[in-house]
C-alpha cells in the first residue's frame, strides 16, 4: 500500500470517528439513565409493596386497636394506663406529650428553670 491510500484511510477512518462520536455518547448518557430510571422504578415498586402490606394491616381490628393503644394511649373501660418517663431511657431528648425532639440543654438545672420562667413571663417568646 502506498502512502497516499495511509492517508485516505486514515483520513476516512477519523471521520467516521468524529461523526460516530456523539451518537455513541448519547447512547451511553441514555442507558444510564435508562439504569437510574429502573432503579428508581423498583425502589417505588417496594414503596407501593410496604404500603399495600400497612393497607392490609390497617383493616384488621386488632392492628387498629393496637396502634390505638400505642399511639393515642387509649384504654378499654377499667383499665389504667401508665407513662413511664425515665430519664436514662431509649430515647431522652423526646418529649412524651407532643413526640417533638428536643436538643439536650448545657445549662444546669437552675439556670433552665430561670430561663422557663422568663420565658413563660416574655409574650413575645415562641411556645
Amino acid at each position: 500500500m502506498t502512502p497516499r491510500r495511509w492517508v485516505v484511510i486514515g483520513a476516512l477512518t477519523a471521520l467516521l470517528a468524529v461523526m460516530l462520536l456523539p451518537t455513541g455518547k448519547s447512547w451511553y448518557d441514555q442507558r444510564q439513565r435508562l439504569a437510574e430510571l429502573q432503579e428508581q422504578v423498583s425502589a417505588q415498586e417496594a414503596n407501593v409493596e410496604d404500603l399495600r402490606r400497612q393497607r392490609e394491616l390497617w383493616e384488621t381490628d386488632e392492628y387498629v386497636e393496637a396502634q390505638a393503644r400505642k399511639r393515642l394511649k387509649f384504654v378499654k373501660p377499667g383499665e389504667r394506663s401508665y407513662t413511664v418517663i425515665d430519664p436514662e431511657g431509649d430515647a431522652p431528648g423526646v418529649d412524651p406529650e407532643t413526640g417533638a425532639v428536643t436538643a439536650p440543654s448545657t445549662q444546669p438545672w437552675y439556670e433552665q428553670i430561670s430561663s422557663s420562667v422568663s420565658a413563660a413571663d416574655d409574650p413575645n417568646s415562641p411556645q
